[in-house]
């Protein structure tokens, strides 16, 4: 990941609007992401980048000595990631007491340092693991509300139990501005159910979110993006049967722009040399405007400590290894950031 600001011909040499922030200045992902530019869409605005991050139980009570040195550690991750719009887990919300959500003070931090103008919004279920959008205003229009998208238990299995895991997903209708040629699109976070007793509930939500978007996200125009932590890699056929027939159908991507052989979350399995999976995915529904390619779309953002650490260990059972991932655990979180980042054509 690179960084220092990279310096890129762009559209977006344009001042911010709201806070006269050379946007170029912290366009962090551009030299991370250079390779990936299509011709036909180098030097134009073109583009929208979302970030995904379940941040382990950010701001939560029993997280508070650890938020004395994460908070601004996690601040300096997302100025460098300085995406359009972030989608994010486990962070608490505001309360009954009226204390704000812990992303509040995150964006105040990043719209205080000229990397934005941003906006939070919760979902309202959820508890101290709540479902969190940020979005910067210098380039987003919420065209709504951004709010649940169900009311908490309206779905459940067969077995009463609610599909969601009492964590609504979150919805945002949204414009890009800035562009040329103005788009839609449609973005809903998650926080599936975990662990291998989770799998029926895994397999209820992903029937009702594949029903939602052949029967009522089509209602908008505008495509839509599912982001979130799934809590089961994207070949898991018991969970996601309802994703793998709308993908085979030719209505949505998803395995194919899920690598994997990538991670994202920074367990091992059965004391292996491998990850457990790569289960921060997301699922897109195109209505023509996106073009992702596979290899080009949900990469996990691999700090250079971990690149390096591996490349001298050889292998993740290592004490090394090891180490470093336990470290980053207890800093950060243990999931890492996903990048997307989208190129899309006006229509003729």
């Amino acid at each position: 990941m690179a960084k220092a600001p990279a310096k890129k011909t762009s559209a977006r040499h344009r001042l911010s609007a709201r806070n006269a922030v050379l946007t170029t200045d912290n366009d962090n992902l551009a030299a991370a992401l250079e390779k990936f530019v299509p011709e036909w869409a180098r030097g134009t605005d073109q583009y929208l980048d979302i970030v995904q991050w379940n941040i382990e139980w950010f701001g939560a009570a029993k997280s508070a000595p650890k938020d004395k040195q994460r908070f601004g550690l996690v601040v300096e991750i997302l100025k460098m990631l300085n995406a359009d719009l972030f989608v994010f887990q486990e962070v608490a919300g505001p309360t009954r007491a009226g204390k704000p959500g812990v992303m509040d003070a995150v964006a105040d931090a990043l719209t205080e340092g000229g990397y934005g103008d941003y906006r939070v919004e919760y979902a309202g279920a959820g508890g101290e693991q709540r479902v969190a959008m940020m979005w910067d205003r210098d380039f987003l229009r919420a065209k709504g509300e951004v709010e649940d998208l169900f009311p908490r238990g309206q779905h459940k299995t067969p077995d009463g139990k609610d599909a969601f895991a009492q964590r609504t997903p979150l919805y945002g209708h949204y414009e890009m501005r800035g562009a040329e040629h103005r788009f839609d699109f449609q973005a809903l976070g998650v926080h599936l159910k975990a662990m291998e007793d989770g799998v029926e509930q895994r397999r209820h939500s992903a029937g009702v979110l594949a029903r939602w978007l052949k029967e009522e996200a089509t209602a908008v125009d505008g495509d839509v993006i599912i982001l979130g932590d799934f809590n089961a890699p994207p070949s898991a056929a018991e969970s996601w049967a309802p994703f793998h027939e709308l993908e085979d159908e030719g209505k949505a991507k998803f395995r194919e722009i899920n690598d994997e052989t990538d991670f994202s979350y920074l367990w091992l399995a059965n004391q292996s040399t491998k990850f457990v999976s790569r289960i921060d995915l997301s699922v897109l529904a195109l209505s023509g405007e996106f073009e992702p390619k596979a290899g080009e779309v949900g990469k996990a953002v691999q700090w250079q400590p971990i690149q390096e650490t591996l490349a001298k260990a050889g292998h993740l059972k290592g004490a090394v290894a090891r180490k470093m991932l336990a470290d980053i655990k207890e800093r950060f979180s243990d999931h890492l950031p996903i990048v997307h980042r989208f190129f899309y054509r006006p229509s003729e």
